[in-house]
């Protein structure tokens, strides 16, 4: 199940009794999600019902003093399964003094295995007295035994424009802020190290799209679905992208409505070639691989997608 929109997630905090038993918060910043998390938090475990979370309960959520809250965060690389099994103990206990207890695990697709099968059964039936609230930038890296017993709900990404005024004011150009917008979270690290990557195999991508959809070169294309499944999903995600903007270009958009106007040249050769509605149906199926996060199932899934385009375009070529 899927909340649509964070307004339908706001009335559920307001009325713990419907909260989702075990919750997925998604989106494109841990710093969000982290904030948002803690505030959930407090709304669940707040006696007073503060709309305005500044009673001293909602106070020691976000301190991390509350006896009934208990974050999970990850060790080094991995969340270890002692510190999961540590939250099992606290959801088994009863509440101190909030009607409820909530533990939060924070970036949960760095969940070991045995992690993760450890939560399954109380993810699955927590109790009336407890509420599991998990988040990640990731959802495509968790097993789909956990997703399968949440509920998602996804926070609104900042518009675009507030993103890319947001990468200028930390010193960066706005040609690169517009691409930083596309291939970086908010909060990374090292954004610099990112967008050259991004470039670099945004580049790659519109040169293997142009050579297979555009010069018909099959070869190409298997190519193109090995990297599409690698790096945990972004040149999937890539792909989808290039995709849509070929599709678009067919219609002859303004520049603005495209999302990689650098590599709009080789996207055109494939917009000549293919037929728009069969990009736009591969823009769909690439953005949608496989819940079986294996490497060779993503790279079966995207093999697929290009090679099904390939043969609708020699098909339309040829009649």
């Amino acid at each position: 199940m899927t909340l649509a929109t964070a307004e339908r997630l706001e009335r559920l905090a307001a009325s713990p009794e419907r909260f989702p038993g075990a919750l997925l918060l998604t989106g494109t910043s841990d710093a969000a999600l982290e904030r948002e998390s803690r505030r959930l938090a407090a709304r669940l475990l707040c006696a007073e019902e503060d709309p305005d979370l500044a009673c001293g309960s909602c106070r020691r959520v976000h301190s991390g003093l509350h006896p009934d809250f208990f974050p999970v965060e990850s060790e080094g690389v991995q969340i270890r399964v002692d510190r999961v099994r540590e939250a099992l103990v606290f959801a088994a206990g009863r509440p101190y003094e909030a009607p409820r207890r909530v533990i939060r695990i924070a970036r949960a697709e760095l969940l070991g295995l045995e992690a993760a099968n450890a939560l399954l059964k109380s993810l699955e039936e927590p109790g009336e007295r407890l509420r599991w609230i998990l988040t990640t930038t990731r959802p495509d890296a968790l097993l789909p035994t956990i997703r399968s017993r949440t509920t998602a709900a996804a926070l609104p990404a900042s518009p675009t424009a507030e993103r890319i005024r947001s990468w200028i004011e930390r010193g960066f150009s706005e040609e690169d802020a517009a691409d930083l917008v596309l291939f970086c979270a908010e909060d990374e690290s090292e954004p610099g190290e990112r967008l050259q990557e991004g470039r670099e195999t945004r580049a790659v991508m519109a040169a293997i799209l142009e050579e297979g959809i555009g010069k018909g070169n099959l070869a190409a294309l298997v190519l193109g679905a090995e990297l599409a499944s690698s790096r945990e999903g972004a040149p999937g995600r890539l792909l989808a992208e290039l995709l849509a903007d070929a599709a678009l270009l067919a219609a002859h958009p303004p520049a603005e409505a495209l999302r990689h106007r650098s590599v709009a040249g080789r996207l055109t050769a494939v917009a000549r070639r293919a037929d728009p509605s069969a990009l736009r149906e591969a823009a769909l199926a690439a953005a949608d691989p496989p819940a079986d996060n294996r490497r060779g199932n993503r790279r079966l899934h995207f093999e697929k997608v290009l090679l099904g385009l390939w043969d609708r375009t020699n098909r339309k070529g040829s009649g």
